[in-house]
């Protein structure tokens, strides 16, 4: 079944999907976006990226886009698209005019929705682990926005690649970690959970959101505290989160192993976890989604 393109009011096809050379978000990346999938014919947490798209495109000054309409479009995409198990990409630009810096207040968004087929990156139930690197942190400073500004993650992320990593995990001036490129980072000390707290250079990820949620269901003691790349290379397990990986442990660092080499008791259960919310369908916002005990 082919994937299913929606742009600006209507469904085309892929020849069709044509957007203008004058587009804010092709000259100047000037668009956020969302990307979100579905398990078995429904689409997971669709509340909660439709609330991170409405922050995002608040914060860069976008008005007139109705979430309530991104949201009948996505379903109606997804539903054309007849794709039980779907990667779902919504990407709203500010709209075309001839370029300048300065846009204009009258412009009309230029909204696109993709949907295509699934398959996972690496299948969840047989991976082990992944390798990843530490890299200078060269991002713009709102990572809070969900912005296509992405240049930095793409050359860090493929840098990874190049040296055999998975991922690459993002480094401040002052020597503390902030995210991965495409995912979020927690690690574990003697049986703590610790994560970056939210900033502006922290993405309020979806999945970062359910996997707190999953550690105070399960009792797991849990700090939110900037952590160092020095110590973060002596904690006992790391992993990460994002929608295409969910839980993704982290076996080997820079070169050297994680703890054991191998996924870690805390990070297992949390993959198990994870996996329970999918299969019960539990994905909705929580009031006290992503709130976690402050560390010093």
């Amino acid at each position: 079944m082919p994937e299913v393109i929606y742009l600006n009011g209507g469904f085309v096809s892929g020849s069709e999907a044509v957007i203008p050379i004058e587009d804010r978000g092709f000259l100047f990346g000037d668009a956020v976006y969302e990307v979100l999938r579905s398990y078995n014919g429904r689409l997971w947490a669709l509340e909660r990226h439709l609330r991170r798209l409405r922050r995002s495109l608040e914060e860069i000054d976008i008005h007139t886009v109705e979430t309530e309409a991104i949201r009948q479009a996505t379903e109606e995409a997804f539903r054309r698209s007849e794709f039980p198990n779907a990667h779902v990409y919504i990407h709203i630009t500010r709209g075309v005019e001839p370029r300048k810096h300065a846009y204009g207040r009258d412009l009309s968004p230029t909204v696109l929705i993709h949907v295509r087929d699934f398959t996972p990156m690496v299948p969840p139930e047989v991976f082990a682990g992944a390798k990843a690197i530490t890299l200078p942190d060269l991002r713009w400073r709102r990572c809070d926005i969900k912005s296509t500004n992405l240049l930095p993650n793409v050359l860090a992320q493929t840098r990874a690649r190049d040296e055999g990593a998975h991922e690459a995990i993002l480094v401040e001036e002052d020597g503390y970690i902030t995210e991965a490129a495409s995912m979020s980072v927690f690690c574990v000390e003697k049986a703590i959970l610790i994560t970056s707290p939210l900033s502006s250079q922290i993405l309020p990820s979806i999945t970062r959101e359910i996997v707190i949620e999953i550690a105070r269901d399960q009792g797991i003691p849990l700090r939110e505290e900037r952590v160092s790349a020095e110590r973060l290379r002596k904690a006992d397990e790391i992993l990460l989160a994002s929608t295409g990986h969910e839980v993704c442990p982290v076996i080997q660092l820079d070169g050297a192993p994680v703890g054991d080499g191998r996924m870690g008791p805390m990070t297992r259960r949390l993959v198990e976890g994870f996996r329970r919310r999918i299969e019960a369908g539990d994905d909705g916002p929580r009031q006290r989604s992503g709130q976690a005990s402050r560390g010093g």
